[in-house]
């Protein structure tokens, strides 16, 4: 078995913490990049989906256009619109409905009416949708930590940084910016 440490912040949406498998600015680290990484990112983050390695080039797809909705709405541009189109079209393929339970109270529950990977995929481009299309839309943010890439729904007015530990490295860059002497050792 192999271990990975995923960036999983483990606070935000579940299609958030799918958009951060593709992490860097630059070069960037694809956490997603075999069958045993997906099975286990899944297995961590939504486990009622763990099998979904075997579908690695439609999940590496929806991802991809996940990421990149994303980033154009951080960067407050407008994504491609191929890209829309691909993300509407994994929406549509997952075909839900909404269930009544009731014990002790009623409650709702949506139901998958189809096999993986659709109901998992399209469930997770609903959630994008739903995501930058609602209320929280104007709170999706992209880390401001030195070389972090990760997006984060903003939960509180002051947060810049996805994690504590990014806002600490900022805190000390900046720190080091403004007392270490200039052009030289």
């Amino acid at each position: 078995m192999i271990d990975v440490e995923f960036p999983i912040l483990g606070t935000e949406p579940v299609v958030v913490e799918f958009a951060n498998t593709l992490y860097g600015l630059g070069d960037q680290m694809d956490y997603l990049r075999d069958p045993q990484w997906i099975d286990l990112w899944f297995a961590q983050v939504a486990p009622e989906h763990a099998a979904m390695g075997q579908y690695g080039e439609q999940v590496r797809t929806l991802r991809d256009t996940v990421h990149a909705v994303m980033s154009a709405a951080t960067r407050g541009r407008d994504p491609d619109a191929a890209t829309v189109r691909r993300l509407n079209a994994f929406a549509a393929a997952a075909p839900t409905c909404l269930q009544l339970e009731w014990s002790d109270r009623p409650t709702a529950r949506w139901l998958d009416t189809v096999r993986e990977p659709d109901a998992a995929l399209g469930r997770i481009a609903t959630c994008c949708i739903e995501l930058l299309a609602g209320p929280q839309a104007e709170n999706l943010r992209r880390c401001q930590g030195p070389g972090c890439s990760l997006f984060f729904v903003k939960n509180h007015p002051r947060r810049r940084w996805c994690d504590p530990s990014c806002g600490h490295r900022d805190r000390q860059a900046r720190y080091y910016r403004r007392h270490l002497p200039r052009g030289g050792s």
